[in-house]
């Protein structure tokens, strides 16, 4: 193992919520991907210092999210398993009691989140003072039906006709690369059934037109580092758990070449920023334009917002 290097400026690579933020405002995008960098350092500057720290903040939307995934890989093992699969009432209890532990770790832990913020969760409303009821408001009318939604898909019957079979291990930071380029693109679940490599995203929130992209990207990862689904009939599911629909993805024979060309169009804009496209050095900040959008009050920068 090779030993961990400070580097000046982050290593480049390239996923579909990257270009997500560099698209919503790229003033953002210089904040999270490049003034934040090294700045868990403790000789770090002090603007680094903060844009790190504004970085890790997160929202209980995305503690949703993440707890999503969690009930689904509890139901993937339990239908796996042949076990009974926990209720919807089960899976929200599990959610809520999460959530809870986070608004209060967010409460109490304000001094060791400063000092260490990559391992201490805080929520943005309560971290910047904000109101938080409209967020508490939405996930609680979210939670219920996410879980039931959740609940609802065809996933886990095919899982418990698969047993053990068709299982499809997901690192953390799934990645593979692609003209020499690490691209990011972890799908939420995947496995093969019956013939078929079936790659989900699930999703709590509203519609993107970026979701079915992002999907084939997940299954061009698939296919990248799992030779052996090479010839698999191929099925991409996004699923918007709380309204309970599925969006089917159904990637073309030339997907590959579809999904390649929104890698290197998403490339070609993020290196435009750059003055050294090799060692990754950005422009100076202000040729990252400053968006202002209805987005800027859930904005995590806003406190060194010029």
């Amino acid at each position: 193992m090779s030993a961990f290097e400070i580097r000046p400026y982050p290593d480049f690579s390239w996923s579909m919520s990257r270009q997500r933020k560099l698209e919503r405002c790229p003033r953002a995008y210089f904040y999270g991907y490049y003034l934040s960098h090294n700045g868990w350092l403790d000789d770090a500057p002090p603007e680094s210092r903060m844009a790190y720290r504004l970085n890790k903040l997160t929202s209980l939307d995305a503690l949703l999210g993440q707890q999503m995934d969690e009930r689904a890989r509890e139901l993937e093992a339990a239908a796996r398993s042949g076990k009974p699969l926990p209720t919807a009432a089960v899976l929200e209890q599990r959610t809520r009691a999460a959530l809870r532990q986070a608004w209060r770790t967010s409460k109490s832990g304000r001094a060791a989140f400063e000092h260490k913020p990559g391992k201490v969760v805080m929520l943005r409303a309560l971290y910047l003072e904000q109101n938080t009821q409209p967020e508490v408001d939405r996930l609680n009318e979210k939670a219920g039906p996410c879980m039931a939604g959740l609940l609802a898909t065809s996933h886990w019957e095919r899982l418990c006709a698969c047993g053990d079979a068709g299982r499809i291990e997901i690192p953390a930071f799934a990645s593979f690369q692609h003209d020499g380029l690490k691209v990011f693109a972890a799908p939420d679940m995947a496995y093969v059934h019956e013939g078929t490599l079936h790659v989900i995203d699930w999703k709590s929130g509203r519609e993107d037109d970026t979701n079915p992209m992002q999907v084939l990207l997940q299954v061009w990862w698939a296919r990248a580092t799992h030779p052996a689904l090479e010839g698999l009939a191929l099925r991409g599911h996004i699923e918007y758990v709380a309204a309970g629909r599925t969006e089917p993805v159904d990637p073309a024979p030339d997907f590959k070449a579809e999904a390649a060309r929104t890698v290197r169009e998403g490339v070609a804009r993020m290196r435009a920023l750059t003055r050294d496209p090799r060692r990754n050095i950005p422009l100076e900040m202000e040729a990252f334009e400053k968006r202002a959008s209805g987005l800027c009050r859930t904005c995590d920068f806003a406190p060194i917002c010029e």
